[in-house]
């Protein structure tokens, strides 16, 4: 049986993406592929996982659910950037001092990368992951917090954060602490954690912002 492949046409070529192509397209629709993946997260979730270990279940379920917050936030209807720089932080520019750069990268490796991997780590151990839910749980709570300070009934996020973070968060870290995983809701090191990383976003965002003003400053 003969191994000829005849060389591909010019057309096949043209239509091949490069590894720089692929990257620019998943910087630009990163969200959108998020949704999808959390569709096929929830279907292996509630196949495979719910009723062979509960407990992972709840813990891998934050990564999803975050999916669905992000899609909120950028994809329907969107505008959190807006939102963050225009009516939290007062500029009139709808894309500084967060920046596509910013947020793309922010969400990447807060939610693409760390909270699967501790999602995955509480396979082998569930200490791993036990922060999850708190950080899903403060997660959500930010955007009122960030709806009063805008004096703003609504926020690309909001929505998610009501009806999803919030109360699977908190019942999840009530399931914990029934099930003899947390020793309370309050004093243990991974609702600290939670918070602190929460906490740690708007630290960033004011870095950005104090940068931006330098740089404006400079050009001014």
């Amino acid at each position: 049986m003969s191994d000829y492949r005849p060389p591909r046409s010019d057309a096949e070529k043209e239509n091949k993406m490069t590894l720089k192509e692929y990257f620019a397209w998943f910087k630009r629709d990163w969200a959108k592929a998020g949704l999808l993946i959390a569709v096929f997260l929830f279907a292996f979730l509630f196949v495979l996982v719910k009723d062979n270990d509960f407990v992972l279940f709840l813990l891998l379920l934050q990564t999803p659910l975050y999916f669905l917050h992000e899609a909120e936030e950028y994809i329907f209807p969107g505008g959190f950037g807006k939102f963050f720089n225009m009516d939290i932080m007062k500029f009139e520019t709808p894309d500084k001092p967060l920046d596509e750069n910013f947020i793309f990268a922010i969400n990447i490796i807060l939610i693409w990368i760390v909270l699967p991997t501790f999602g995955l780590l509480s396979a082998r151990n569930y200490q791993y992951g036990l922060w999850l839910p708190y950080f899903s749980f403060f997660a959500g709570f930010a955007h009122i917090a960030l709806g009063i300070k805008a004096r703003k009934r609504y926020n690309a996020g909001l929505i998610v954060s009501l009806f999803v973070n919030i109360p699977v968060g908190a019942w999840s870290v009530f399931y914990l602490v029934d099930q003899g995983l947390l020793p309370n809701i309050f004093l243990n090191p991974h609702f600290f954690i939670g918070l602190g990383l929460n906490l740690a976003l708007p630290v960033i965002g004011m870095m950005k912002y104090k940068q931006h003003l330098r740089t404006l400053a400079a050009n001014g």
